[in-house]
C-alpha cells in the first residue's frame, strides 16, 4: 500500500501518524501556506454552551485524544498538549439554570462542576450570573503542534513542500508525477471546496480571527470563557478569540473582526490589554457541521478527509484512527461522517 496525503495541516498530520502506526508507506504533499490549524486555539471543550449540552460524540472523542496526542509527543520528542482548567461565566440566568440541571444528570458528571462561589471568582472576571469549571484534558498549542510535526516528517523524508498539480495526476493508472499510489487522500482544509473531485460536497467554511494579547493580571492556569475565550499560551501571553465569518476564502486579518473581538472582550473583563498579534484562518466545515470523510463515489482510490470544523483538535484523532482502519479493511466509517450521506442530493454523474 502506498498513500499520498494532500495537505499537512491537522488532518494530514493525524492521518500520517496513524499510517505510521500501521506501518504503511506514505508521503505528505503540502503547500506550507495559511492553516486554520496554526491559528486555532486548540481548546478541548466537551460542552456546547449555547444549549449547554455535551459536544457531539465527546464521550468517544476525549478518551481517544487523551491517548493519541501524548503518543505523538513521545514519538517526536516535543510537547504541545498541556493541561489547563476551563472557567465558563454564564451568559444568562437561563444558561445558569441549564448548568444546574446538568449537575443532576449522571451523563454529565464527568464534565460539569458546581457553580463557583463569589469569593473564588477572580475580581477581573465579569460574573453577573455565576461561573463554573468544565473538566477538560487541556489544550493543544497549535503552533507547536504544526512546527514540531512538520520538522519530524521532513526529517523522515515523508513531507514535501509543493503545490499539488492535478494535471500530473493519472487516475486510471493511479500515478502522480509518474509515481504509483494505492490511496490518494485529500486533506486540504478549506481548499477542499475547490477540489475538482470533491467540489460537489456542501462545504460551509468559516473564517476565524484571533488576537494575541499581553496582560500581567490574568491567571495563567485557566481559560476564561464568556462569548469569547481568553487562553494562556506557552509564550507568556494570551489568545483572545474568536470570530466567525461565512462565505469567504480570504484569510487576511480585518479591522472589523478586531473590533468585534475587543467589543466581546468587554463582556469578559475590563482589564486593560496590549495587542501584540492578529491572525486569521479559515475553518473547513460542512453544511451539517459533521466531518466529510470517505471514498469518491466513482473514482476508486480517491478519498477525502476534511471538515473537522472549529473543534478540529478534538475531532481529528478519533476519525483519523477510524478512517485508516476503514481503508485497511478493519472497520467501517460512521454514517454521520461518511460522504455517502451527500451522494443522492449533491453528486451528479
Amino acid at each position: 500500500m502506498k498513500v499520498i496525503i494532500v495537505g499537512g495541516g491537522l488532518s494530514g498530520i493525524c492521518l500520517a501518524h496513524e499510517l505510521e502506526n500501521h506501518k504503511i508507506d506514505f508521503r505528505i504533499i503540502d503547500e506550507n501556506v495559511n492553516y486554520s490549524s496554526k491559528v486555532a486555539a486548540g481548546m478541548i471543550n466537551p460542552m456546547t454552551f449555547r444549549r449547554m449540552i455535551k459536544t457531539w460524540k465527546g464521550d468517544e472523542l476525549i478518551p481517544t485524544l487523551k491517548s493519541f496526542y501524548p503518543k505523538i509527543e513521545n514519538k517526536i520528542g516535543h510537547r504541545f498538549f498541556f493541561p489547563i482548567k476551563l472557567r465558563r461565566a454564564f451568559a444568562s440566568a437561563h444558561e445558569r439554570e441549564l448548568w444546574i440541571q446538568r449537575l443532576a444528570e449522571a451523563e454529565y458528571s464527568a464534565y460539569v462542576n458546581p457553580v463557583e462561589s463569589v469569593e473564588d471568582t477572580p475580581d477581573y472576571f465579569h460574573d453577573t450570573f455565576g461561573n463554573a469549571f468544565i473538566n477538560t484534558p487541556g489544550y493543544v498549542d497549535a503552533k507547536k503542534f504544526m512546527q514540531h510535526n512538520h520538522e519530524y516528517f521532513l526529517q523522515n523524508k515523508k513531507l514535501e513542500y509543493a503545490s499539488f498539480n492535478f494535471d500530473e495526476l493519472d487516475i486510471k493508472s493511479k500515478t502522480y508525477q509518474g509515481k504509483t499510489f494505492t490511496h490518494l487522500i485529500f486533506a486540504e482544509g478549506y481548499r477542499g471546496e475547490d477540489n475538482p473531485f470533491f467540489n460537489y460536497l456542501p462545504f460551509k467554511n468559516a473564517k476565524g480571527e484571533v488576537l494575541t494579547i499581553e496582560s500581567d493580571i490574568f491567571q495563567k492556569d485557566e481559560i476564561l470563557n464568556r462569548k469569547c475565550f481568553l487562553l494562556p499560551t506557552q509564550y507568556d501571553n494570551f489568545k483572545l478569540g474568536s470570530t466567525y465569518k461565512w462565505n469567504t476564502k480570504d484569510p487576511s486579518i480585518t479591522q472589523e473582526a478586531k473590533d468585534e473581538l475587543l467589543e466581546t472582550y468587554k463582556g469578559l473583563s475590563d482589564v486593560s490589554i496590549k495587542i501584540i498579534d492578529h491572525e486569521a484562518g479559515i475553518r473547513p466545515a460542512a453544511a451539517d457541521r459533521r466531518p466529510m470523510i470517505g471514498e469518491h463515489p466513482e473514482l476508486k482510490g480517491l478519498y477525502i478527509f476534511n471538515g473537522m470544523g472549529a473543534k478540529g483538535y478534538m475531532i481529528a484523532p478519533y476519525f483519523a484512527i477510524e478512517f485508516i482502519n476503514f481503508i485497511v479493511g478493519q472497520g467501517e466509517l460512521d454514517r454521520e461522517v461518511n460522504i455517502q450521506r451527500f451522494y443522492k442530493k449533491h453528486y451528479k454523474k
